[in-house]
């Protein structure tokens, strides 16, 4: 367990916040003059915004933790570039599978379409009326019809604007009084002394007045909830590691009660993307559908489930389950709902330094699901006919139909 995992709720004094003897004298008082912005912090924030990588990180990022020379077959449709350059990406794929022969790579950038080798994705979020919940979908195109892409396109950036909306609503409930609902219902879940709040919330203004100076520079990537968390790690070297570690349980505690009451009007219907969907000939999925169970019932048209994710894989079995006995009561004719497996690899969180790291998410790589290979979950799928080989050939032909 790291240190981070052992530290305990306590009361810090904060006197002994900063290891720079920075003027820590009234820290938390809010008044005109103590919010002054120090240039290490103004400095954190552009490291934070900036997407250009040092040579080191892209020699880094090109270099996979191991090499599977035996692959022969990629799947690949459930990924995020970040801002991580495809190039790059792309060197990292061949490096990591060096004999692969049949391929279907597509990234899945959040409410972000982007085309990798002919094939274009998006993970689009989405709201079902039906059972009152959102969800995401993976669409996925060959060859996009632009006079039909219009309306679907609107819908994409719209979405895509959510999370930025969704930021200043963290920032802005991190700024307010210690005694507002969120503010409390946070401290009631993770124990944190009014101190760590104060801190917090004196970094959540000035991380608002930053964004707000820097408005017309900042990359559209970068204007999410993770920035909170990224610029923390990033001002940790100057201040004492219980605040910030402190500091991070709590904003995650106010990020998640942020998201839960988030107004799921902003989003689009899920039947009406999949109807734009359709009409672009776009393959369509449903990603980790644990998530929001209802969504197996729901009667989408949609190409297949995703049956695994590294952070979704307790329900495997079941959802290829799941699957086949839907096959079996589909129309004449009907074309087979198809199970995916998704590696839902960031390749940003790759190019962090390796202390502050979600270790989960940067062991994932790009086209490994390794519950093909499983024993109990692979049996199942030969009863049902169903390959990797078999899964990317008959969705590719749909996508190039």
């Amino acid at each position: 367990m790291s240190n981070k995992q052992k530290i305990k709720i306590v009361s810090l004094d904060s006197s002994n916040l900063t290891k720079n003897k920075l003027n820590t004298k009234n820290l938390f008082s809010f008044k005109e003059k103590e919010n002054k912005i120090e240039a290490f912090e103004r400095q954190a924030f552009l490291n934070v915004i900036s997407e250009k990588l040092l040579p080191s990180q892209k020699e880094d990022l090109v270099k996979p933790t191991r090499v599977y020379a035996d692959e022969k077959d990629i799947l690949a449709i459930h990924w995020h570039p970040e801002f991580i350059p495809l190039d790059i990406i792309a060197q990292r794929i061949t490096n990591t599978f060096p004999n692969a022969t049949n391929k279907l790579i597509i990234p899945t950038q959040h409410n972000m379409l982007m085309s990798f080798n002919g094939y274009s994705g998006v993970e689009i979020d989405c709201f079902s009326p039906e059972f009152n919940r959102k969800i995401q979908l993976l669409l996925h195109f060959g060859k996009i019809d632009e006079t039909k892409f219009k309306k679907l396109k609107l819908i994409i950036d719209h979405t895509f604007k959510y999370r930025s909306k969704q930021l200043f609503e963290l920032l802005e409930t991190l700024s307010d009084k210690p005694e507002s609902v969120r503010i409390l219902k946070a401290v009631e879940n993770t124990g944190v002394s009014r101190s760590v709040v104060d801190f917090v919330r004196l970094q959540a203004k000035k991380l608002l007045i930053m964004i707000n100076e820097n408005i017309k520079i900042l990359p559209p990537l970068a204007i999410k909830n993770k920035l909170v968390r990224n610029y923390l790690d990033e001002i940790n070297k100057f201040y004492d590691e219980r605040i910030i570690d402190l500091a991070q349980i709590f904003v995650k505690a106010v990020k998640e009660i942020v998201k839960s009451e988030f107004d799921n009007s902003y989003f689009y219907n899920t039947s009406e993307i999949i109807y734009e969907a359709r009409l672009l000939n776009a393959g369509i999925i449903i990603p980790h559908p644990e998530q929001f169970w209802p969504v197996l019932l729901a009667g989408y048209d949609v190409d297949g489930y995703e049956v695994w994710n590294p952070q979704s894989r307790e329900y495997t079995e079941f959802l290829v389950q799941v699957v086949l006995e839907q096959n079996k009561t589909r129309k004449f004719k009907a074309r087979p709902i198809l199970v995916f497996m998704g590696d839902d690899t960031h390749m940003g969180e790759k190019s962090r330094p390796m202390k502050v790291r979600d270790f989960f998410k940067s062991e994932r790589e790009i086209g490994l699901q390794p519950a093909w290979e499983d024993p109990e979950i692979k049996k199942i799928l030969i009863r049902a006919g169903y390959s990797k080989e078999r899964i990317i050939n008959e969705y590719r032909s749909r996508l190039d139909y």
